[in-house]
């Protein structure tokens, strides 16, 4: 009888264990941003497409832009980021894509008045 509750004790610690973690850590963590093209703290980052920057240092805010000169080079880095048209740029803060924009100015803008 010990042994039987013993072995029923085991299959149930293992039945919570595995039902308590998570299965879906690898998909999870597959489809995500790339971390290189998140920023840290309260400043931005960009990922430019097809049109570089200007003095990309003097902008208040922008920590770090990563340019890529064509949209096939963008497709086949960052396939998940659905890049459809060049120039196109993607503002990212420090967990996720805050604008996905055409436009270097607006892009630029949103940085400025939200840092």
């Amino acid at each position: 009888m010990k042994k039987w509750f013993s072995i029923f004790l085991v299959i149930c610690l293992f039945t919570l264990c595995a039902a308590c973690s998570n299965i879906t850590w690898k998909k999870e963590y597959s489809t995500s941003l790339p971390r290189e093209l998140l920023s840290e703290g309260d400043e931005y980052s960009i990922l430019a497409v097809g049109k570089e920057i200007n003095h990309p240092e003097d902008i208040r805010g922008l920590k770090k832009v990563k340019y890529l000169s064509s949209l096939d080079q963008a497709k086949k880095e960052y396939p998940d980021l659905n890049i459809k048209e060049s120039p196109f740029f993607i503002v990212f803060n420090n967990k996720e894509i805050v604008l996905r924009t055409s436009s270097v100015d607006k892009a630029l803008l949103f940085i400025k008045e939200n840092y």
